[in-house]
């Protein structure tokens, strides 16, 4: 298969060396050298909606300049190939890994003043062209018989409050681990779970991220992304809608995760158990 699509894309591009870059779960990722401008082709199986998902979002997004501009889509076989620019910048969470506070600070800026100043700028639109609208409580918590049923119930009852349905263009995974940092630019990547739903899915998963995986440097970088977005944007943020919402977006997971092998449901389950007990005091 890979020797067609390579063959494929030298028909498109001519003479061209590719290079498999990491990342990626349900795709992989090619950088064509010898183009210009260098441009990498994101491959996926024709039946994967969520790379439609993708290119539905970086068209809505194409005004700005917070995405990689899109060359071209391509359908091959069984395959779907976006063809993008090629981003030679470093990943955010790279950032997060080097002892340099205040570079981390900046990564935080900038991803809060993009979430509000371009991406969340983007309101609902019920059109032909539909994203799946991601509500606070989606439900199907039925199917997930891997969960114990007491963290169940606790979900529902904090999920069961009502939602101010201010759609706008969210990106389900929002975070520095899907963006690229270039030159004091910040580009996001990676639009698969993306959808319509309340700004706070984004914004939770931020102060989430941080408090799960980096609990020293959150107070300080929660507080700069909050602040950053706040600063472009009068949505109301308190603790118990970051905790509400985090809980959303975990949920979100655990149905897609249903059919994954049971190493991964523990540690999801863990998780939520973690996110049901932490105060999202910031």
């Amino acid at each position: 298969m890979f020797d067609n699509i390579a063959q494929f894309l030298s028909i498109k591009y001519g003479k061209i060396n590719l290079k498999e870059l990491k990342g990626g779960y349900t795709n992989r990722v090619f950088l064509l050298e010898n183009t210009s401008p260098t441009v990498i082709a994101k491959i996926s199986n024709i039946s994967n909606g969520d790379s439609i998902n993708e290119i539905k979002c970086l068209d809505l997004l194409k005004r700005f300049q917070c995405t990689p501009k899109v060359h071209g889509i391509f359908q091959f076989e069984k395959s779907r190939i976006i063809i993008m620019d090629y981003i030679n910048g470093l990943n955010g969470q790279l950032l997060l890994e080097q002892n340099n506070i205040e570079r981390a600070k900046k990564v935080y800026e900038l991803l809060g003043k993009c979430l509000a100043t371009e991406i969340h700028t983007i309101k609902y639109q019920n059109s032909c062209d539909k994203l799946p609208l991601i509500k606070k409580n989606n439900g199907g918590f039925d199917k997930l018989v891997f969960i114990p049923s007491s963290f169940i119930e606790e979900v529902e009852k904090i999920l069961s409050t009502e939602e101010e349905e201010n759609y706008v263009l969210i990106h389900g995974d929002f975070g520095p681990h899907n963006s690229l940092i270039l030159n004091e630019s910040v580009y996001v990547i990676d639009w698969e779970w993306s959808g319509w739903g309340n700004p706070l899915q984004d914004i939770s998963w931020v102060v989430w991220f941080l408090k799960l995986h980096y609990p020293n440097k959150a107070h300080t970088l929660c507080n700069t992304f909050i602040n950053s977005y706040k600063i472009n944007s009068d949505i109301s943020i308190s603790p118990e809608q970051i905790k509400s919402y985090a809980i959303s977006r975990v949920m979100n997971i655990m149905c897609r995760i249903i059919n994954a092998d049971q190493e991964v449901k523990n540690e999801w389950i863990k998780r939520l158990k973690w996110t049901l007990e932490t105060d999202f005091t910031i």
